[in-house]
């Protein structure tokens, strides 16, 4: 993640000059006030969200890719896969179901649509009520698992000017990295422990919002299996029971039966997703036989 305190006083000279054309310190209270609102916006979603994913809102998410040299649309997932994720990001970050969403965009257009979801944020309560969500879904190719994840994350960093949630931090991590952190803390002598990776795991520990993305099926031998899920374990429960919001993002179906999730994870991990406060996304469709189960 960038340093998003640098991000911040960058943004606050550019968007001074685009949008007042003063500098910074010749802003009046109010202009600063709006200045920083955008400046502090513009830099947690560069210093946060990876590339590519920064300008994403809901009405981008319809089961379709783009293609930018001609914009063609191509499937991607089906349907009914998109409307359904689309209702539960829209009941987590606004409290109210996608089709009342579609209807006021329909009726007033998609500004006002997105002003009426300003006014209707349920984030804080999302926050204060520690829910999770989980979005996975089995595909080699984008279907939306990132791309909705930095919808929700977006939404969060909105608190900070509708609820003052100047305290809240973030962050996003890759299961891979996340899970050196933990390796290096806890298997590595103190005197040999990377200050690095201190840090790292402090942040990942402590703060408001954290996305894990790219949550990989991997084979492993049950020794392997032992020692991963003891490593993640301290990690993922000690997150949730101090209800700390956190975003899994698996890249394979997690309601695989002939995959052992529990044993390769471990209990922390399970407990979140089996959890009455996650709200689950997938983004493939439930096969409907022996070996898924909704």
């Amino acid at each position: 993640m960038r340093k998003v305190d640098d991000l911040i006083i960058q943004y606050k000279k550019s968007y001074a000059k685009k949008y007042c054309n003063k500098k910074v310190e010749e802003l009046t209270e109010k202009e600063f006030e709006q200045i920083k609102k955008i400046a502090e916006m513009g830099a947690y979603i560069d210093g946060v969200i990876p590339d590519g994913f920064g300008d994403y809102t809901i009405f981008d998410f319809n089961g379709y890719a783009i293609n930018k040299k001609d914009n063609s649309r191509t499937s991607t997932i089906p349907k009914k896969v998109a409307l359904r994720a689309r209702n539960a990001i829209s009941k987590y970050c606004w409290g109210i179901p996608w089709k009342e969403i579609a209807e006021k965009k329909k009726n007033d257009g998609e500004l006002a649509a997105k002003e009426y979801l300003r006014n209707h944020s349920a984030m804080m309560r999302r926050y204060k009520n520690g829910n999770n969500i989980v979005i996975y879904g089995e595909s080699k190719r984008p279907i939306g698992r990132t791309m909705l994840a930095s919808i929700v994350m977006k939404e969060a960093f909105r608190l900070r000017n509708t609820h003052r949630t100047l305290g809240q931090s973030y962050d996003w991590v890759d299961f891979s990295k996340l899970f050196r952190a933990i390796e290096g803390n806890v298997l590595t002598n103190e005197k040999e422990r990377s200050e690095e990776l201190v840090d790292e795991l402090i942040d990942y520990s402590t703060c408001s919002w954290l996305v894990v993305d790219n949550i990989q099926k991997k084979l492993r031998s049950e020794k392997q299996n032992t020692l991963y899920s003891d490593l993640l374990d301290s990690f993922f429960i000690n997150r949730y029971e101090s209800n700390q919001p956190i975003i899994l993002v698996f890249k394979f179906d997690i309601r695989d039966k002939h995959f052992d999730f529990e044993k390769t994870y471990g209990t922390g991990l399970s407990k979140i997703i089996e959890s009455d406060r996650t709200f689950k996304i997938p983004l493939s469709e439930n096969l409907l036989n022996n070996n898924y189960y909704e």
